[in-house]
């Protein structure tokens, strides 16, 4: 007969559920799902040192969770969060606004024409926040970067892929980009300026390049 404990555990200050499963197996397996922790244990194993390892591997746990593939099966990541997505349906924003689509075509045409209005007025919000000249907005399918900066034509561009992420990864971005319109190339000036508006950018950008969308 199985036996139950279920306990809770702070992860960078947000509190998990821990849910300890005691069978007659051998090891400790650890797993994290749907916001909490799942740990199967055999009998004689205590408590304690149950918690101990899944104080060395909760980051681990989460990071694998969140870093699925930003479209699956029946499913999408848009601004950080999984979204179910059916063959014609609606996706409801908290601001109440909606994207209505009768099949997936439309659907594509609708998140590009989304992404775009986000990139452009969070341009306009950081230009302002910044003290840079407002350039104009685009995006576009780029497979090697994330964000580009033309001085020429005085356009920033954005990946559409970045609309899978949070709003914050994304706003790491934006910010990259448009302070390069003070320090053009990356050195220690320019990464100062990017701190100064992003001071966690490299927390940010670490959970770009491993495609952990939250």
């Amino acid at each position: 007969m199985r036996k139950v404990v279920v306990r809770e555990i702070k992860v960078d200050g947000k509190i998990y559920s821990v849910n300890i499963i005691y069978k007659d197996n051998k090891y400790i397996h650890y797993r994290y799902r749907d916001g909490a922790f799942y740990i199967t244990s055999p009998k004689f194993v205590s408590e304690k040192r149950i918690l101990s390892g899944l104080d060395k591997y909760s980051h681990k746990l989460i990071a694998k969770a969140m870093a699925e593939d930003a479209i699956g099966d029946g499913y999408m990541m848009l601004l950080g969060k999984r979204i179910p997505i059916y063959d014609s349906g609606v996706i409801s924003f908290s601001d109440n606004s909606e994207i209505t689509y009768k099949n997936k075509e439309e659907l594509d045409k609708k998140l590009r024409k989304f992404f775009l209005h986000i990139c452009e007025s969070r341009v306009e919000h950081y230009t302002k926040i910044m003290g840079v000249a407002l350039y104009k907005t685009r995006i576009r399918k780029m497979n090697t970067r994330y964000g580009s900066n033309s001085l020429t034509s005085r356009t920033v561009c954005f990946a559409t892929k970045l609309m899978h992420y949070s709003l914050e990864i994304i706003d790491s971005v934006i910010i990259h980009e448009l302070a390069h319109i003070k320090v053009f190339n990356h050195s220690k000036k320019f990464y100062d300026f990017v701190y100064k508006y992003c001071p966690n950018y490299d927390e940010l950008h670490t959970k770009l390049r491993k495609g952990i969308y939250q």
